[in-house]
């Protein structure tokens, strides 16, 4: 009877645990977890120093008043940032033209700013088609800010000790203040321009009201 009891309190204990650990059964994950909290609560992005595919550079807060949807990869990967950045692209062609450049803009981050030069990522962005105004492939070349500016995102990066990374991967808006507001799956691009599109008009509809 005692070890009945004493499972069934070890059982009690751990869904508890569980229960606080993965806020109420709503994230299994750390990576459902993190998204949770920024859809809870966004986050300030540090507005770091980037250089785009034509050495040109810029900076985060330059973009507000828009909406930005940021991937992060590195130009050497041959696994999964192919097809995050061929799913990016297909995000890029779902919205409406006359929104591209004027209310969102695309940029892909390395996180490999030594090996990706601007040379290399011109290369990179001639590849998947990205213009450098509507769409910049960039890299942040301070190391300190480039650790801020991914702890802050919640993008893992770790050496795999062959001259690669292994990373987690989504893509990430953020908002006209220069907030995280949502992460996304990369798998998933048909959705997430559909919602970027919905986003957008939604906003031009409460301004034209608010005239």
């Amino acid at each position: 009877m005692r070890n009945i009891m004493a499972t069934i309190l070890a059982l009690g204990l751990g869904i508890s645990l569980l229960w606080w650990g993965t806020d109420g059964f709503q994230a299994f994950t750390s990576e459902a977890a993190r998204r949770l909290e920024v859809l809870k609560e966004p986050k300030a992005i540090p507005s770091v120093r980037l250089e785009d595919q034509k050495g040109q550079s810029f900076y985060l807060h330059d973009y507000r008043g828009k909406l930005v949807l940021a991937t992060y990869i590195y130009t050497r990967c041959g696994d999964v940032c192919p097809i995050v950045e061929m799913n990016f692209r297909r995000v890029y062609e779902t919205i409406r033209d006359e929104y591209l450049g004027k209310n969102i803009v695309f940029l892909s981050i390395s996180f490999d700013p030594e090996h990706d030069t601007p040379h290399v990522l011109y290369e990179h962005a001639e590849h998947y088609q990205a213009d450098g105004t509507r769409w910049r492939v960039a890299r942040v070349p301070n190391p300190k800010e480039l650790n801020i500016l991914l702890k802050t995102m919640g993008v893992i990066v770790i050496p795999n000790g062959a001259g690669g990374y292994e990373h987690n991967a989504a893509f990430y808006l953020i908002d006209k203040q220069g907030r995280l507001v949502k992460i996304f799956d990369y798998n998933a691009p048909k959705v997430v321009g559909a919602e970027i599109n919905r986003l957008i008009a939604a906003n031009a509809l409460i301004l034209k009201r608010s005239e």
